[in-house]
């Protein structure tokens, strides 16, 4: 069990059938787990490099060689990568190829496009990575197929990616000309996970778009939250570089990245560490932790926190600023509670700490399931 306490097991359910979890030490902390053998399994079902080479787009599939070894025609790849240098990959930018495949794949590689990440400068422009993949369907020969994940739900700009949102995702429809007859998207939330990072077990379910509307990439788990798997078969022509996007007339709010986003994975410091379930010791006074020492701008802000006290015991909950000699927001806790309340700084805060505080000598546990310091909604 994880934060949330669910049962985990070593295989997931995609379209009703079950696949193993990857388990390869590379990323596994992240989408990587369920996207590997899902992007595996279509690769086999499409035949993939028994008659000619398919094309990976974005050099992921080589740090799961144990993996592929058991199936000899997925070597028969090229793989292309503006940045990474590897044998085999081919350095060229995804919009200056033109070679045409019946078989592409591409892992969590669009969303970075055009954003601050792997060898990229940020662009300024938020749809970027739809025309990255309007350029994957016209590389596509007629009756090719391809497969696209990219991390989905409330639609964020991190500065290093962008996160989908369903109607993010329209655009690529109504303003970018793919047709919506040549695209089928699936869905899956990770709900828990063991909490450390040395090949963690995990939950993913497949879902309804709908049930990913509010996930945040990198909360409460890091990095994506929920994915959509979009496989493509090209219908018709390739669709001309000239299509206008709708960037004019549609105002699209893009939910910038949480100052906090959680407990377990981002610098806070934890004295007396914690367990795969994610619950700390509590038994003496004293901070069970604090951090991650950040700078705020002036702004409201919500803090948004679930605390599991397992035990008895008195607790603090305060954030502080100038390595804990300003006090900005304070609250007491005798039990489990869901805290959620609003920061307003009229001035910037520097070395900005959450300290949780325990007063008492009382045994127990604490585990903190959401943890979120985000700018409020409607305010400037």
């Amino acid at each position: 069990m994880g934060i949330a306490g669910l049962e985990l097991f070593n295989y997931f359910l995609f379209d009703r059938k079950p696949l193993p979890y990857n388990q390869l030490p590379y990323g596994n902390c992240s989408e990587r787990t369920i996207e590997i053998p899902i992007a595996i399994q279509f690769l086999l079902e499409a035949g993939a490099g028994k008659q000619e080479p398919f094309l990976e787009i974005g050099n992921v599939l080589a740090y799961y060689q144990a993996l592929l070894d058991p199936h000899p025609s997925l070597a028969n790849r090229h793989i292309l990568d503006k940045f990474e240098e590897a044998p085999g990959v081919m350095n060229i930018d995804l919009m200056d190829y033109e070679k045409k495949h019946s078989l592409i794949v591409c892992l969590s590689t669009v969303e970075h496009i055009g954003q601050h990440a792997y060898g990229e400068s940020k662009s300024g422009d938020g749809e970027i990575p739809l025309t990255a993949i309007r350029q994957i369907y016209n590389l596509l020969e007629p009756g090719g197929t391809a497969l696209l994940t990219v991390p989905y739900g409330k639609l964020m700009d991190a500065g290093w990616l962008i996160q989908f949102s369903a109607e993010y995702l329209d655009l690529l429809f109504d303003a970018y000309g793919v047709p919506r007859d040549a695209a089928s998207i699936s869905y899956f939330q990770k709900q828990d996970m063991d909490m450390h990072l040395d090949v963690p077990r995990q939950a993913w379910i497949q879902c309804e778009k709908e049930a990913l509307a509010e996930t945040r990439f990198d909360s409460p788990f890091m990095f994506a939250n929920g994915i959509a798997i979009i496989r493509l078969q090209k219908i018709g022509n390739d669709i001309p570089t000239a299509t206008i996007p709708l960037t004019q007339t549609k105002n699209l709010h893009y939910t910038p990245a949480a100052a906090v986003t959680n407990l377990y994975f981002t610098p806070f410091i934890r004295p007396t560490g914690f367990d795969k379930d994610g619950r700390l010791p509590a038994h003496f006074p004293g901070y069970i932790f604090y951090g991650p020492s950040i700078s705020l701008a002036p702004r409201r802000y919500l803090i948004q926190a679930s605390v599991e006290i397992i035990g008895q015991g008195e607790f603090t909950i305060d954030i502080t600023s100038d390595s804990c000699n300003k006090l900005l927001w304070s609250q007491t806790l005798s039990g489990s509670q869901y805290v959620e309340a609003t920061l307003i700084l009229t001035q910037e805060e520097n070395n900005v700490d959450i300290r949780f505080y325990k007063h008492n000598t009382s045994e127990c546990y604490i585990k903190v399931p959401s943890l979120l310091l985000t700018e409020e909604k409607n305010h400037s």
